[in-house]
């Protein structure tokens, strides 16, 4: 009998600095961004390859990971993002070919194993994911097998939920009453590993995911966040961003009404900064474009947010180039240079384009996410030349996101 209970690793929300901040032991990487700035916030004049951030960030990653004791494999206080983290490190490894930097995710890796007892937060589920794609160490393979230990501990996972009393539905109907937002954002982790794996429920994962993004509006907390994890997920699953209705019976939030999956790319470049504004390239966070009603609180400008959807319009284009909005390419253009650009020399990635908040192993980590699958240059209006590490519909080399929601104890 397994039992369905929300574990510590949930996300609990704190105004004490402003929108987001991270707590030891609770709060998820992606509901860390934008803390409360008083002062305008301008981008920095810099400039740097794709390629140079990537070693800027993973270098720094590699150096400050725990190398001995119980919490080997972590970040310092960050253990419980580790998943996240290790994703990152493996899109690096893809990038600069750095040996070390593959060495650094499966030590992660074995943290994850070790510690979560068969049971795998979302990051965690895509992280073993993006380590069973590289799959480089021989002595990974488990004895007797065609798998290696990533890929097996995962399909365990799935086929444990699966076959549990409650099953699929059940564990995903733990997140009722969560907040839309994070709900959406546990969903695209979860369907990406699953069809990652050839789950043999991936399609249940995937429509709970749509059932979820259809519910999404600006009462939730981090609604173009969500909004662009969802069309990075479903790009790369299933029948991609076809004419499928997002809220068919019309019971979600009234953004949603007549919506279709092919909308979503669409949805994306609506929210993002036009030129001439303060973060221009970057995203506003909210639906309407407002600060929510916050004093203090930017509209625009927070990295998670341009991170995430930048990641769905990537996942989009990277899928067929030549299908929805021909601006898409030059949308992409413009958060390469403003995500490229708002990374330290050091590889520190803040929570603010503009390089100022908090600082975590967690954005950085996310940074590389997408980097990953930037283009090398600046696309033109009109391209049709995929940016580069683009996903297939088969998810090749998918990458990892968030937080563990539901846990099942034996």
């Amino acid at each position: 009998m397994w039992d369905v209970q929300l574990l510590t690793k949930c996300c609990r929300c704190r105004a004490r600095s402003g929108r987001r901040t991270i707590e030891s032991k609770g709060r998820p990487p992606w509901v860390v961004a934008l803390a409360l700035v008083t002062v305008l916030c301008h981008l920095p004049a810099m400039a740097s390859t794709v390629d140079q951030t990537v070693k800027a960030i993973a270098g720094r990653l590699k150096t400050e990971q725990v190398k001995v004791g119980p919490e080997q494999g972590t970040w310092p206080q960050e253990e419980l993002f580790t998943g996240l983290m290790v994703a990152g490190m493996a899109d690096a490894y893809e990038v600069a070919g750095d040996a070390t930097y593959l060495t650094s995710a499966e030590l992660g890796g074995y943290y994850i194993l070790a510690n979560a007892g068969g049971n795998f937060f979302g990051d965690e589920a895509l992280a073993l994911a993006r380590l069973s794609s590289l799959k480089n160490d021989p002595n990974d393979y488990v004895w007797g097998t065609n798998d290696n230990i990533w890929g097996l501990s995962l399909k365990m996972f799935y086929s444990l939920v699966k076959s549990s009393d409650q099953g699929t539905a059940g564990y995903i109907s733990s997140y009722a009453g969560a907040d839309p937002s994070l709900a959406v954002l546990f969903m695209a982790d979860y369907t990406v590993a699953a069809y990652v794996i050839e789950a043999e429920d991936r399609e249940t994962w995937r429509n709970a995911l749509i059932d979820w993004l259809s519910a999404l509006d600006d009462q939730a907390r981090y609604p173009v966040m969500a909004l662009g994890a969802a069309t990075w997920a479903l790009a790369v699953t299933g029948p991609s961003l076809d004419q499928t209705l997002i809220d068919p019976c019309g019971l979600g939030a009234s953004y949603w009404k007549l919506k279709k999956l092919e909308d979503l790319p669409g949805l994306l470049l609506s929210h993002q900064v036009p030129s001439g504004q303060p973060s221009a390239g970057g995203f506003y966070w909210r639906f309407d474009h407002t600060n929510g009603g916050v004093q203090g609180l930017e509209a625009s400008g927070y990295t998670e947010d341009a991170i995430f959807a930048t990641l769905g319009l990537l996942g989009a284009y990277g899928v067929d180039p030549n299908a929805g909005d021909p601006n898409v390419a030059a949308a992409i253009g413009a958060a390469s240079d403003v995500l490229t650009g708002s990374v330290a020399i050091s590889g520190k990635v803040w929570e603010r384009l503009c390089q100022q908040g908090a600082i975590y192993y967690a954005y950085g980590a996310e940074m590389l996410r997408v980097l990953r699958r930037l283009p090398p240059v600046a696309a033109e209006p009109g391209s049709s030349a995929p940016p580069a590490s683009g996903e297939s519909a088969a998810v090749a080399g998918t990458s990892a996101a968030f937080r563990r929601g539901p846990a099942w104890l034996p």
